[in-house]
């Protein structure tokens, strides 16, 4: 089949039915939906046969019903494209030239086998129609008619006679008379079933006539004279009919030249009767057809010059549109590409976005802790500081215990020195005692008195003396435990002293390393609220990708458009020189038809 025909009829079962059925169907044998049918493509049957039995299916009827549907449509299809084919007066007249039709595909599409339709009159109204065809496709033939005698707005009563063979042989009844036969039965009669010649049927005519009359004037006894003069009238009557026909010749010999395409002679016959008119007659005709061709022609030629100019432009159209092609392909390749590598960098950058939010809020948590870190290392400075300046203030307290504790070591000094100076005076008075007791014995009872208060004196002495000895010991005790506890206290207060500069150093290390910390926690917090800001920018600089990537597949899918919508052009282009080709072919053709009409 070819590919002109079976796009006529997909698209009719998509005007009957619907896309999807179609589509549906073309794709169950591997054909897109889309697909463009060329005039010259042979297309295989059996795929058209199971498209026709899937569309059947899914709408539940028959494939025979399906076909007969298709077939009805299908004129009106034809019609729009080949209205010339549908100029007729009546439908019978239509399906009469319906050979001539198949003629001309035959002629116009090589390797096409159209079904041939013949049509014959039987009656008036009545004719037999035969639709041969290897496909035996009877049903959209059927249709056809139906759809023909819808456009015709006729009735007509099929009846099928018989379909087997692939020939479907119908017997149709027409509601006008389709034919005609006139029959001149005295013309006929004096043929006497083989004269064609007018000169002799009036010889014989007048022959009959004068012997009869003859006869019935003469008698039967002068018969042979009576013979003899209609012999001799039948023969000067039919040298005289004879005479009379001879521009019948001239107008056949007309007739036979223009049934040959030959318009080229010009003449004149004068008769003075009928053969004079049938001949100016015939000589108007021919200069009507003269003039017609000679305008034909000079169409061919524009016309052929128009197809050689509209070649040069489609030649220059297809070269731009291949070009154009080309690079709309390569734009619509790079907005692709730009869409993919713009999407792939959105999602990259989305990844780093998230991982730099994630590091942000991270960096926000450090920057609390920092902060909560550094308030610490500020209150642990402020702590040492308070301790830094309450150990220098016991340093000094340790020192004025150090400095009381020599001092209470001098006084200790300076009591020992008194108790010294007790107990020379106890010595001194013991020594005192011994001689007033001396002294007291030797004035005997005078110095009794006196001896007593001499030996409570030197007792007292004693006493002291012991006292002192007593005193004297626990001062040295005393003094000892003064200097040690002094020794003790000046070793601490070196210390503390040591312990205190250390402190006082420590506390200017932690001085000026809390002043680092806080110059570089200033810094990384200012560093983590520029990463912020900037984590916004970035956001705001994915979402102008993203916006970017919209509108590059907005491209993308625009230039995928423009290219296939170039490419349609393209085909257009081609399917328009092909069409220019044919009409090429047409016009040739066209001309070469008219070459057999010499003007």
């Amino acid at each position: 089949m070819k590919g002109t025909i079976v796009a006529t009829w997909l698209n009719t079962c998509r005007k009957i039915y619907d896309n999807q059925v179609v589509s549906s169907a073309m794709n169950s044998v591997g054909w897109k939906e889309d697909r463009i049918f060329s005039p010259i493509e042979n297309v295989s049957d059996n795929d058209v046969k199971k498209i026709m039995k899937n569309i059947a299916d899914s709408k539940h009827i028959s494939v025979n019903e399906l076909w007969r549907s298709i077939g009805r449509d299908n004129i009106l299809t034809f019609h729009k494209d080949f209205p010339a084919f549908f100029q007729h007066e009546n439908l019978y007249s239509f399906f009469r030239s319906m050979f001539d039709v198949h003629v001309e595909m035959v002629k116009k599409f090589k390797g096409v086998q159209p079904p041939i339709i013949d049509i014959r009159p039987i009656s008036s109204r009545k004719a037999i129609l035969k639709y041969i065809s290897k496909r035996c496709m009877y049903d959209y033939c059927l249709g056809l008619i139906d759809g023909s005698k819808d456009y015709f707005k006729e009735n007509l009563k099929i009846d099928t006679i018989s379909n087997k063979d692939g020939e479907l042989i119908l017997e149709l009844t027409f509601e006008k008379d389709i034919f005609y036969k006139k029959v001149y039965k005295f013309n006929k009669i004096l043929s006497l079933g083989f004269m064609k010649n007018i000169a002799s049927k009036v010889g014989v005519c007048t022959f009959l006539i004068s012997s009869i009359l003859s006869t019935v004037l003469f008698g039967f006894d002068n018969i042979l004279k009576g013979c003899s003069i209609s012999l001799v009238s039948s023969l000067i009557s039919s040298f005289i009919v004879f005479m009379l026909l001879r521009p019948a010749k001239v107008i056949e010999d007309e007739i036979k030249k223009i049934n040959d395409n030959n318009y080229t002679e010009d003449g004149e016959i004068v008769t003075g009767d009928i053969f004079e008119n049938l001949y100016s007659l015939l000589k108007k005709h021919r200069k009507v057809i003269r003039a017609d061709f000679v305008g034909f022609k000079g169409v061919t030629d524009e016309m052929s010059t128009f197809v050689r100019n509209i070649n040069v432009i489609s030649d220059s159209m297809m070269r731009t549109s291949e070009e154009i092609s080309g690079v709309v392909e390569q734009v619509a390749n790079g907005a692709v590409n730009q869409a993919e590598n713009t999407q792939s960098a959105a999602t990259v950058l989305n990844g780093n976005i998230e991982s730099l939010k994630e590091i942000v809020d991270t960096e926000n948590k450090n920057k609390q802790q920092l902060e909560e870190a550094i308030e610490k290392i500020d209150n642990s400075y402020a702590n040492v500081d308070n301790s830094s300046k309450n150990i220098i203030e016991s340093l000094m307290k340790f020192k004025e215990v150090r400095n009381d504790g020599v001092e209470l070591e001098g006084k200790a000094h300076s009591i020992n020195d008194i108790v010294l100076i007790v107990s020379q005076i106890s010595q001194q008075t013991n020594l005192l005692a011994l001689n007033a007791s001396i002294e007291a014995a030797r004035a005997g009872e005078a110095g009794k008195g006196f001896s007593v208060v001499a030996e409570e004196v030197r007792e007292l002495a004693e006493q002291t003396q012991r006292a002192v000895k007593q005193i004297n010991s626990n001062l040295g005790e005393f003094v000892d435990s003064i200097k040690m506890l002094v020794n003790k206290i000046e070793s601490q207060y070196f210390v503390l002293e040591g312990e205190t500069n250390n402190l006082q150093e420590v506390r200017n290390i932690s001085l000026d390393a809390t002043k680092s910390i806080q110059t570089v926690s200033k810094s990384m917090i200012k560093t983590i609220d520029d990463l912020s800001r900037e984590s916004d920018t970035i956001a705001q600089i994915y979402n102008n990708i993203e916006s970017l990537s919209a509108i590059a597949e907005e491209n993308s899918a625009s230039s995928e458009e423009v290219s296939a919508n170039v490419s349609n052009y393209t085909n257009e282009i081609k399917n328009l020189i092909g069409n220019i080709s044919e009409f090429k072919k047409l016009a040739e053709e066209f001309k070469d038809k008219l070459s057999k009409y010499n003007i």
